[in-house]
């Protein structure tokens, strides 16, 4: 199933860099693509955006890691493009971000590396329970959009499924440091891939005699911040690890957090169950839109409370008046006026929704244009005076990070066949500001569509139920339906006689 889980770099952001770049990883670098930033600079230029806004503050950038399904058919420049897709609507396009994908283990999957703070507006992007959901979401939306396999719809309000194992309280340090251990042995391809990876997790390393670990969000200080990986149990020392990696065929460890996770979710489901049992009517049936009527032969809490069956016969006649009101205020009486109508409301979504990423694709090429723009006039008086001083090496050393800035805006605009010295900034901001307002307009209305759209499938749905009519197909194509059905009960008598 296609994955994605979103984790902080609070250091060493060259070296994560270079570990998703690395060229044995990445087709010897084909599969890399960077946005806002060269590969090359990257740290240096989103730390200079850091340094424009309020600071990046303990979260330097995000690593985000999208896996595909082992029997997804998708080949590596395929997932590449989708990786980028998916970079570009998490982050908006705002923030300096570089895209790998990884062909070195059984399953593709895309590693992204994207800016703490955006280098438009240089604020702080916001990472929580509900900014995990939403990355999920747009993940889901961009793999079902490319038959590629997607985990099953999360339920209970999203609060148990994927849950980050640090957040459990019932386990204790090194019992979530051994989960986490496991976890990263069967991923690990080396050591040093192993200890990369643990840091990816949130923990600090600190080698020595033995190797100790210090969990995020763990209080300890001095000494005792950090534990030994040999104090959780037999098969954790370093030298151990090590084994372990270079034999993960043999490897017998359970996988302790999808155990974990899965005994969570039963014990959820059930509490779930429970509270869907002793739910009020008044939550059930008070809506304004039109809902799905409720099949009250199957639904066992009707069975069980005479209440509660009358309750949904009340519902389901509310729900009747609200779709037959909903056929009559639009003067739909056959199913063909029914198929016109949706099919016409589709296509109009599909156009904004076409208008819209038109619109995306034309600023997040605006916002790189500003950047390096920004950064080319800013930095071009410390390039120029370093071909004119006496002593230039010197010069340089002092002003590396400018230079550097400048010649990675002219490699940008070589490549585009830009003058930068005809761009006027001002322009590219008023015509930003246009777009994103222009943008902001067609959302509101794809939304409100989208709700007509969802409305229209219920009313489909209840009239095939209450009427066993389908409205979403046509009259014509009923009528070939019967004339099939006819010619086969034809043929049958045939055989018969």
């Amino acid at each position: 199933m296609a994955t994605s889980k979103i984790k902080t770099i609070e250091k060493t952001l060259r070296k994560a860099i270079d570990y998703i770049v690395n060229p044995d990883k990445t087709n010897g670098g084909q599969l890399v693509y960077s946005h806002g930033c060269s590969v090359e600079t990257a740290d240096l230029e989103m730390d200079l955006t850091a340094r424009k806004g309020t600071g990046r503050g303990s979260r330097i950038a995000y690593h985000l890691i999208q896996s595909f399904a082992l029997d997804d058919d998708i080949s590596p420049e395929k997932a590449l493009e989708l990786g980028i897709e998916f970079a570009k609507k998490v982050t908006g396009g705002n923030y300096e971000f570089i895209v790998t994908t990884h062909i070195d283990k059984d399953h593709i999957h895309n590693h992204i590396i994207f800016n703490s703070v955006d280098y438009v507006k240089h604020r702080k992007y916001h990472s929580d329970e509900k900014d995990k959901y939403r990355i999920r979401d747009i993940n889901d939306e961009i793999c079902k959009a490319n038959n590629l396999s997607v985990l099953p719809k999360y339920v209970a309000k999203r609060n148990f499924r994927y849950k980050n194992i640090y957040k459990n309280e019932d386990a204790g340090w090194k019992e979530k440091l051994k989960i986490a251990i496991d976890k990263v042995i069967l991923e690990a391809s080396s050591f040093e891939d192993f200890l990369f990876a643990m840091e990816m997790e949130g923990y600090k390393i600190k080698r020595g005699k033995h190797i100790a670990f210090h969990a995020p969000g763990q209080k300890r200080k001095g000494r005792d911040a950090y534990t030994r990986s040999k104090t959780i149990g037999g098969g954790y020392t370093e030298d151990e690890i090590r084994e372990r990696i270079e034999n993960k065929d043999n490897e017998t460890v359970l996988h302790a957090e999808e155990n974990a996770a899965n005994q969570r979710s039963v014990k959820t489901e059930n509490s779930l169950q429970k509270q869907k049992n002793t739910v009020s009517k008044k939550k059930i049936f008070s809506s304004k839109r039109i809902n799905l009527l409720v099949d009250i032969k199957k639904n066992i809490k009707a069975q069980q409370s005479k209440g509660y069956e009358q309750a949904l016969v009340r519902s389901n006649i509310n729900t009747l008046v609200k779709t037959m009101n909903f056929l009559i205020a639009h003067n739909l009486t056959t199913s063909e006026d029914f198929q016109n109508y949706a099919e016409g409301k589709q296509a109009e979504y599909s156009l904004y929704r076409d208008d819209i990423k038109k619109l995306e694709r034309e600023l997040l090429e605006l916002s790189e244009k500003i950047k390096f723009t920004q950064n080319y006039k800013k930095n071009a008086y410390a390039f120029y005076e370093s071909k004119r001083v006496k002593d230039s090496s010197e010069y340089i050393r002092e002003h590396e990070s400018q230079i550097i800035l400048f010649k990675s805006s002219e490699i940008y605009f070589k490549r585009k066949q830009l003058d930068p010295k005809e761009i006027n900034l001002s322009e590219l901001f008023e015509q930003y500001k246009r777009l994103t307002i222009e943008k902001q307009e067609l959302s509101k209305k794809s939304r409100a569509l989208s709700g007509e759209i969802n409305e229209i499938d219920r009313v489909a749905e209840n009239v095939t139920k209450a009427l066993g009519i389908n409205f979403g197909e046509s009259e014509e194509k009923h009528e070939q339906e019967d004339y099939n059905a006819g010619r086969e009960n034809e043929r049958d008598e045939d055989k018969q006689k």
